[in-house]
């Protein structure tokens, strides 16, 4: 009986990866094989593939959403690529492309003819999506620990105040509110580390994840506000294909065990930073300068109101804490000392509009979506409802085309009929915890322009949804 082995794992590493596993081990022993399976999973690697067992096997079948650990393994080999909805739809369809598999070289580039072969619930044939999924997927336990921390803290702990949202120091929710700041910190160099592992292996992970950490730090930008997760996306490309080609030098034999643990790092780290402080830098702190003398402009007159509360919610979804956020997040609280909070009031509105959009979708149409996607809905709902609009981003991260539209069409019209009624907020703070604690001056309509943001919202992302399923483009989960 011949031999041939396998390796499963989906974005978050639960379901999909073992019944994965399971429809590749009957199909295969149906069709006269002998099949072991590798699931790399969130409890981590289980029936790890020996070097005998990958030696006797007459091919490899990946079923895999993101980058697989251990690839060197298989040089040598011929490889089957393929994702985690293929084969569960049908497995024995992704094992007869063997005769269409070419030797697996290492660090090449796969083949045109692999690549095309694999078929996706979501695109991830393509290698870029698999690069940004495996840093989506590092990132979801970061971005719902700290989110549900912060959550928790400010709703049992927390009392507004002229300068936000204020926790004792000497309680227990301001100790679980640090924490779950320090998961939204690491939620940056995250994302983006693992997004240039996927490109480059773990030689890429300190000069990403440390260049991650300097493209938000405002203070060494220069600017107000740091690149948010778009820059740690940005940097995970720029720094992952940077290593890749680093990795390609013609390097004297003795010097090469030097080159990840020293070379790369430090070469890496000088050459990403510099280009985020001396050539992006200032591109963002004009673009902040420009959309402020804007805002500016449309809040003096009482007739541009909806105008200016439809481009503030536009601008609080585009980067959900990024430097467009905190441009109308900072006008807000700049109205407040002013004495003009209806301006706070758009952007209290419109800041829970993104997560509660996108978690209500996915409870509620859960078919319509991905495994990792529902296992994020109830901390995207809890995070909007205590505003904030960082429980969104692993939705837009993984899925852009169809979230982005949802959220900053649902974050405009929220914004836009905050304006028109006239909600105020005397705190710098959102979403409907605000309301609760008596910051806003109408609870009944700042909850109705809540309201009709999530479902323009959540209309239009579950329309993109379906049609993407029609289309082909996802399959129904």
């Amino acid at each position: 009986m011949k031999k041939i082995v396998g390796v499963t794992k989906c974005p978050v590493g639960i379901a999909h990866t073992y019944m994965a596993a399971e429809k590749l081990t009957q199909a295969a022993k149906d069709m006269g094989y002998e099949i072991k399976v590798e699931t790399q999973g969130a409890s981590g690697t289980e029936d790890e593939l020996t070097t005998q067992d990958i030696k006797e096997a007459e091919f490899v079948v990946f079923a895999a959403d993101v980058a697989v650990d251990g690839m060197e393994r298989f040089i040598g080999k011929k490889i089957i690529y393929g994702d985690t909805p293929t084969a569960i739809k049908d497995s024995k369809e992704l094992i007869n492309r063997y005769h269409n598999a070419s030797i697996y070289q290492g660090n090449k580039e796969e083949t045109e003819e692999n690549t095309s072969a694999t078929t996706s619930s979501q695109g991830q044939s393509r290698p870029a999506v698999k690069q940004l999924l495996n840093g989506v997927s590092h990132m979801i336990p970061f971005v719902v620990v700290g989110g549900l921390f912060i959550a928790l803290a400010i709703a049992f702990g927390g009392h507004p105040t002229s300068t936000g949202m204020v926790i004792p120091k000497d309680t227990i929710w301001f100790k679980m509110n640090a924490i779950g700041n320090f998961g939204f910190t690491l939620m940056i160099p995250i994302l983006a580390g693992y997004i240039a592992d996927a490109i480059a292996g773990r030689a890429a992970l300190a000069p990403v994840m440390i260049s991650a950490m300097v493209a938000n730090s405002p203070d060494i930008l220069g600017t107000k506000a740091g690149t948010g997760f778009l820059g740690a996306i940005l940097i995970g490309y720029v720094g992952g294909y940077l290593v890749k080609w680093i990795n390609t030098w013609k390097i004297p034999k003795d010097l090469r065990p030097v080159m990840p643990i020293f070379v790369i790092p430090l070469l890496g780290t000088i050459i990403l930073s510099a280009a985020f402080i001396y050539i992006l830098g200032g591109p963002i702190s004009w673009l902040m300068t420009a959309l402020e003398s804007m805002l500016t402009f449309l809040s003096k007159n009482p007739s541009t109101s909806i105008i200016l509360g439809a481009i503030m919610g536009l601008m609080v979804a585009t980067d959900m804490g990024g430097p467009v956020n905190k441009v109308a997040f900072l006008f807000g609280v700049a109205s407040i000392t002013a004495k003009t909070p209806q301006i706070m009031g758009i952007v209290a509105c419109s800041v829970a509009v993104p997560p509660l959009t996108v978690g209500i979708s996915t409870l509620v149409w859960g078919k319509l979506f991905s495994e990792e996607e529902r296992s994020a809905s109830i901390p995207a709902i809890l995070m909007g409802l205590i505003g904030i609009t960082e429980g969104a981003i692993p939705f837009a991260t993984a899925n852009p085309a169809r979230v982005f539209p949802s959220i900053m069409i649902g974050s405009a019209v929220a914004g836009a009929i905050g304006a028109v009624m006239g909600i105020t907020d005397v705190v710098p703070h959102g979403g409907p915890i605000v309301g609760i604690l008596g910051a806003t001056n109408n609870l009944l309509l700042f909850f109705v322009a809540i309201i009709i943001g999530v479902i323009v919202g959540t209309l239009i992302l579950i329309t993109l949804q379906k049609r993407a399923i029609r289309k082909g483009i996802v399959h129904n989960q």
